[in-house]
């Protein structure tokens, strides 16, 4: 699925709302991982942005998650010094980064913006400038053959998410499970029967 000079890196992030630049990425993690096991990874809590407020409908929803909430939040850094810091560490592990999250239309969407604007530049990127990322969501309605909305986590078969951590609302956690559903679709190989 990857070459040896190329390495997965899944990533979950929490927001305030649904727009990157009108709402803020409130955390974020990334896991360093082959087909194999977990490298190493990155977790970091970001200031907002100067001119995003938050999304009432999401601010709603996080006070039924109060502690994930809390930790999302607590502590935070300025988004250059943490954007800087994740650019260096993903150019750091010395392979080609491939982007991975569920769903990549939020995770990826927030992160390459808070790069190009925070960062020297966005590591995701190949020479043709064309972004390398996997979709989560979309790897498992393929290969299984279902549905886009039955391709959600909350449908995924328990052979995906054997050793998955709990789903926590907190990036590392979170993360972190993602990056085992990912290595266990892979050791499935060609199976493509649920």
């Amino acid at each position: 699925m990857i070459s040896d000079s190329q390495i997965f890196i899944v990533v979950d992030i929490e927001a305030d709302g649904p727009a990157v630049g009108l709402n803020s990425m409130l955390s974020f993690a990334a896991v360093a991982t082959t087909t194999k096991e977990e490298l190493s990874h990155f977790y970091h809590k970001l200031k907002a942005l100067p001119d995003a407020s938050p999304d009432p409908v999401v601010t709603e929803w996080w006070s039924k998650y109060p502690e994930a909430y809390k930790e999302a939040t607590t502590n935070p850094e300025p988004p250059e010094r943490v954007m800087t810091d994740f650019y260096n560490w993903v150019v750091g592990l010395g392979r080609e980064a491939i982007f991975v999250s569920n769903p990549i239309s939020i995770d990826y969407t927030f992160v390459s913006w808070y790069l190009f604007r925070f960062a020297p530049g966005n590591p995701f990127k190949n020479e043709k400038n064309s972004i390398r990322a996997l979709d989560l969501k979309s790897y498992v309605a393929g290969k299984y053959g279902l549905p886009f909305d039955k391709a959600r986590r909350v449908h995924w078969p328990e052979k995906i998410t054997k050793n998955m951590p709990a789903h926590t609302h907190s990036a590392l956690d979170d993360a972190a499970g993602y990056a085992v559903v990912l290595r266990n679709l892979i050791a499935m190989g060609d199976e493509s029967d649920l």
